[in-house]
């Protein structure tokens, strides 16, 4: 059985520290040393666990601060080890984040994800809720010493998550905030889809209009062959995004049609 509380011993500290190598990799320029995460929780940050037979196997790490004019949490990092991924931790240990933020008397989270990881998009976006901002293409730099990130752009969305906000509410009671059966849809319109990856120019030359349109990203990052089609794609999507934001269009959601393996982000004009 899984157990979930935070983590306070030096040794939670120094298996997060641990956790946080496995997963970005021994050369990772970013780790948070141990003697941070606790300091941070002192000051009213929060790092939690999920443990299972005294083994950490996914953790959840924020820092209090203001942002965006109010009061919150940044979370800054998130992590399962590959031995229990594929189940639900990150969800898990991010409704455990909302419960300890809630009691503290924080209502809102921020964080960023990589707009081209569809696993991360739909458990963020349709899961618990979370509302995405802005995109910052290269937010954390090109040479993060992570081979997760491969000396590639880390473009990332920042996102916001009302703790007991309507749509995080409806996430949480339904599953998705944008409706459980918009997860699995026919293929969209080719006319209401962003082309790839030809013809897509900063000035948003070639977008298609109209009150919803849609902007596909891999089913599956990971699998992409290492010819460049990663950074191809991610420069479509970064130019269509940006260009669709600054016209007041809103990522809404993650829709997929499972039988063609293909992801789309939902964008609507507000």
């Amino acid at each position: 059985m899984t157990e979930f509380r935070p983590l306070e011993t030096l040794d939670d500290l120094r298996a997060c520290v641990r956790l946080q190598r496995t997963t970005w990799g021994e050369g990772f320029a970013d780790i948070v040393p141990a003697s941070v995460l606790q300091v941070s929780q002192k000051i009213g940050g929060f790092a939690g666990g999920a443990f299972e037979h005294d083994r950490l196997i996914g953790f959840v790490y924020s820092l209090l601060g203001r942002f965006e004019g109010v009061e919150a949490h940044w979370s800054h990092m998130l992590a399962v080890h590959p031995s229990a991924r594929g189940g639900g931790l990150g969800r898990e240990l991010k409704l455990c984040q909302r419960e300890a933020v809630l009691s503290s008397g924080i209502c809102t989270i921020f964080w960023t994800y990589d707009p081209m990881v569809a696993r991360n998009a739909h458990v963020n976006l349709n899961r618990l809720g979370a509302t995405v901002l802005r995109y910052v293409p290269n937010m954390y730099g090109s040479d993060t010493g992570s081979p997760l990130h491969a000396g590639g752009d880390t473009d990332r969305f920042i996102v916001r998550w009302d703790l007991d906000g309507p749509e995080t509410r409806r996430a949480l009671e339904e599953g998705s905030s944008r409706s459980a059966g918009r997860l699995a849809v026919p293929l969209p319109d080719p006319a209401h889809v962003v082309p790839w990856p030809d013809g897509i120019q900063g000035a948003g030359d070639g977008l298609p209009g109209g009150e919803e349109v849609f902007v596909e990203i891999p089913a599956n990052v990971e699998s992409l062959p290492p010819d460049g089609a990663l950074t191809r794609w991610r420069e479509t999507v970064r130019d269509a995004v940006l260009t669709y934001l600054r016209r007041g269009y809103e990522v809404q959601s993650l829709v997929a049609n499972l039988e063609a393996d293909r992801c789309f982000y939902v964008l609507r004009r507000n």
